[in-house]
């Protein structure tokens, strides 16, 4: 089995690509330059591979939430992936990409975050044992100040980009997203026999922001 995985939701982004149980990654702080470093990245871990477009089985991609631009940029790369070779394409919300590592956690509430700006971050609390399957349970946007507030007891654990408020000068020493979740929450749903997405819906932090055009 070979599946690629892209992950644009935010400035971290990240690919990787798991050969018959064999995964390499690559993780990266991009500042709006998901549209022209995404596929070089791809393309690099296919080459040290040796492995072409069409010999990968499925591509998994992160949907969100995320900035417009950012999620746009990796279901868009995935869906011109696997087009072509009527290839799987599988769509993980990103929350779930960051509470994953934690399913072992099961007597705890797992909380996502994810900054989405003006001081405020995404939040997605798991209930129970995080699978592969269940997305979370409670989903919505708060001011950072009411983290503390809203989730800090002893049965919570925060996890994600957004857990660790961080200056934009400290940006890559925050938590980022592993690509070893992302390819192992889509391997688990391959083996379900569930996941493919023909047309797979961007979660997005915040609407997209349309203006209406000016009369001339």
């Amino acid at each position: 089995m070979k599946i690629l995985g892209i992950d644009t939701s935010t400035g971290f982004a990240g690919v990787g690509l798991n050969v018959d149980g064999e995964t390499s990654t690559a993780i990266w702080w991009s500042r709006h330059n998901h549209g022209r470093e995404v596929m070089p990245a791809v393309m690099r871990l296919l080459d040290a591979a040796g492995i072409e477009v069409h010999d990968l089985d499925a591509v998994a991609v992160a949907l969100g939430p995320g900035g417009f631009s950012a999620v746009r940029v990796g279901i868009a790369t995935g869906q011109g992936l696997t087009t072509p070779t009527d290839g799987r394409l599988i769509g993980i919300p990103t929350h779930l990409i960051q509470a994953f590592p934690l399913r072992d956690e099961i007597d705890k509430r797992i909380v996502s975050l994810i900054p989405v700006g003006r001081r405020q971050v995404s939040y997605g609390a798991f209930t129970g044992p995080v699978t592969a399957v269940d997305g979370p349970v409670d989903v919505g946007i708060c001011e950072i100040a009411e983290i503390g507030e809203r989730f800090d007891n002893d049965a919570t654990i925060l996890c994600g980009e957004g857990a660790v408020e961080t200056a934009p000068e400290e940006a890559d020493s925050r938590p980022v997203r592993d690509p070893h979740a992302l390819l192992a929450i889509a391997l688990a749903r391959i083996d379900r026999g569930l996941g493919v997405d023909d047309a797979p819906k961007p979660i997005y932090s915040r609407p997209p922001t349309i203006t209406a055009p000016k009369r001339v």
